[in-house]
């Protein structure tokens, strides 16, 4: 059970001092996080910058006027980050559903993976999809979103990475230590699991999922701002964490390159649909990236399946 705070608030003259729980108990941040706020004030703003601490009767406090205009300037920060919708969104009837592939290209997310991995990695987030899919632009079935729930979702977009869309700062209900991020929660699983063994440091979880991702996807430039997403967490210290999992990563199995994971899909399209005109356009809204881009992959899948066709397998002339 996690112990509870204890805030404390002092009068020193004619300013205010406040203790790291009453920050925590201020903002709903966990543990971590307020030490982080600390750990990096240097890289902040001078004129918004964490307070320095000072040791009064054992406990460390901070100057409160100091502090409250830093959280200011932090969740202003936190909120000028946040991607831009497009406007056709809200030109739309609220009724009216769209694809996975639009909403994303509505959101102004880079493509509907990462409206799949918020779902799949924050429950409750992202808006649930309606019961009946869509069909997609190369005529599969995909899952379609309710357009006021799009614009409900984007309303909500406050910059904080680490819960529900909407999540206003002070106390949580229900959660008085704060709450923490979605690596610290797994973290803290993975201990329990592990509980009588050696000790998992967050470092060595995080290059765990950094390594599965590379592993199941490949690597690419984005990666550590995808995980920084799903995970919480600066993206500065993705970065270095994705750069260890390369670096431990087997010579002898290197990660398919993209060009050829796009030239499977346009393989398997190719195969499914026939080599129909707009083949690299279609592909590009559904899975992301240039037309120009999957139009070389769909060249390399139609050699692929030209050279599958001149070479048939030999039949057996002993029958």
């Amino acid at each position: 059970m996690s112990k509870a705070l204890n805030p404390q608030r002092r009068v020193i003259g004619d300013r205010a001092v406040v203790n790291r729980d009453w920050i925590r108990e201020f903002t709903g941040a966990s543990a971590g996080t307020a030490a982080r706020w600390y750990k990096l004030r240097l890289e902040q703003p001078e004129e918004h910058r964490h307070p320095e601490k000072e040791r009064i009767d054992g406990t460390d406090f901070y100057d409160e006027q100091q502090f409250r205009d830093f959280y200011t300037w932090f969740q202003q920060e936190k909120a000028s980050k946040v991607l831009k919708a497009d406007p056709e969104l809200y030109e739309l009837d609220p009724e009216d559903v769209v694809s996975i592939n639009k909403a994303a290209e509505l959101l102004k997310f880079s493509g509907p993976s990462v409206i799949r991995k918020y779902r799949q990695a924050n429950p409750g987030y992202f808006p649930e999809p309606v019961d009946e899919p869509v069909q997609g632009p190369t005529g599969r079935m995909i899952p379609g979103f309710r357009v006021g729930d799009l614009q409900d979702f984007d309303r909500k977009r406050t910059g904080d990475k680490l819960g529900k869309a909407g999540r206003r700062p002070g106390p949580q209900p229900e959660a008085p230590v704060g709450r923490p991020s979605a690596l610290e929660e797994a973290l803290a699983a993975e201990l329990s699991a592990h509980a009588g063994s050696e000790p998992l440091r967050a470092t060595q979880l995080a290059e765990q999922y950094a390594a599965k991702a590379i592993e199941r996807d490949g690597y690419h430039p984005g990666l550590a701002a995808e995980l920084s997403v799903q995970y919480g967490g600066p993206q500065r210290s993705w970065e270095y964490v994705v750069r260890n999992a390369l670096e431990r990563r087997p010579a002898a199995a290197p990660a398919r390159s993209e060009a050829d994971r796009r030239a499977a899909v346009a393989l398997a399209a190719l195969r499914e649909h026939g080599d129909i005109r707009g083949l690299a356009a279609s592909l590009a809204r559904e899975h992301g990236g240039s037309p120009d881009v999957w139009s070389r992959a769909v060249k390399a899948a139609r050699r692929i399946a030209d050279s599958t066709t001149d070479h048939p397998t030999p039949k057996d002339e002993s029958r």
